[in-house]
């Protein structure tokens, strides 16, 4: 069965159907149970698009997720029509970040809005006043392809990364590691005191040797663990599931460098929409899944090529107390360490 070209109810009927013959949990509920301990969960992956702040918390609840980090994503929105271009830059991040800590400031206990900038333009006064008005973080997504306008060592962003460094600023970072990850080094390298969190393993979900270099080279490098929606979920839950012993052990070898994410983008059709609903929520369980459960469900590539069908993955069920501080613990512990002055 499809996912795009077949109703999305059925699969979440099968999945509902897998939940009870595997004993997992099923993606409309929380992922808890009355026999495990409550934990504190931090998202420290949310694209926060189309103003959806009360559905995201609800959202959050259902999957008792205390907090999460929300990031100011207009390339993401559909409304606002500002896919990446010819010219590799983003555009509208000045508004978006303004939108951004408008929607959340009644909400700072459990939305940490980052503000989004285009490295080589933004300059430190506008960063300072953002912070001042509740910004918790920088996210740049230089490090994609399609966003990539100058080299990340470019010496354009010079100051931006001085300020980020001296601050002790949460910066995470989106890198492509198979394109970028010399200039990554050469970043890392140059200021190696940056509160830098590396988004999707740090593109290394397909290449844990890849990710385990970056790690013993720069020791103060984190990553965060999540999972995008659709087909690029499945290929990276499909890739860690093929050597989740060998990611296990790196997590429980060094927990204090992996933080839990889910890469959320809370887009939906109508109000109404219920499959945009369990979508996402099948995206956070299913990130839940991965760090707490044995067991998780999400999507799988199907016999058809360019299908997906509903299937069960092998989680990596880490002991605590690794997982408490995987899904929350180092969240916290990053989002604590920016200073004002």
């Amino acid at each position: 069965m499809s996912a795009e070209a077949s109703p999305r109810r059925a699969g979440f009927v099968l999945l509902a159907g897998l939940s009870l013959a595997c004993g997992v949990p099923t993606p409309t509920g929380t992922t808890g149970s009355d026999d495990e301990p409550a934990r504190d969960r931090v998202d420290v992956h949310v694209h926060l698009v189309g103003g959806l702040v009360d559905e995201l918390l609800a959202a959050l609840d259902r999957n008792a997720i205390a907090a999460a980090v929300v990031i100011a994503s207009p390339h993401l929105d559909p409304a606002l029509g500002l896919a990446p271009g010819a010219d590799l830059r983003m555009h509208g991040w000045r508004e978006a970040n303004d939108a951004l800590l408008a929607a959340t400031a009644a909400h700072r206990d459990r939305l940490f809005p980052f503000v989004a900038v285009e490295p080589a333009e933004v300059d430190i006064a506008a960063l300072e006043r953002w912070f001042r008005r509740g910004a918790r973080g920088v996210k740049l997504y230089f490090g994609h392809h399609k966003l990539h306008a100058r080299p990340l060592d470019d010496p354009a962003h010079a100051s931006l990364f001085e300020w980020l460094e001296h601050r002790s600023v949460p910066v995470l970072v989106h890198v492509n590691t198979v394109r970028y990850r010399d200039e990554l080094a050469r970043l890392l390298r140059a200021h190696p005191r940056l509160e830098l969190v590396c988004a999707h393993l740090c593109g290394s979900r397909t290449d844990l040797d890849r990710l385990a270099g970056l790690l013993r080279e720069f020791p103060r490098l984190r990553v965060d663990t999540s999972h995008g929606g659709g087909l690029p979920g499945v290929d990276g839950f499909t890739a860690v599931e093929e050597d989740r012993d060998r990611l296990r052990a790196l997590i429980e070898v060094q927990p204090e460098r992996f933080l839990f994410g889910s890469d959320l983008l809370t887009t939906r059709g109508a109000p109404d929409d219920l499959d945009a609903v369990r979508e996402w929520d099948l995206q956070l369980a299913a990130n839940l899944g991965l760090l707490e459960r044995p067991r998780f469900e999400f999507w799988r590539h199907a016999a058809r090529i360019g299908a997906l069908t509903p299937g069960v993955y092998h989680g990596l069920a880490l002991p605590e107390p690794v997982v408490s501080r995987v899904l929350g613990g180092n969240a916290r512990a990053w989002l604590g360490a920016y200073r004002r002055r």
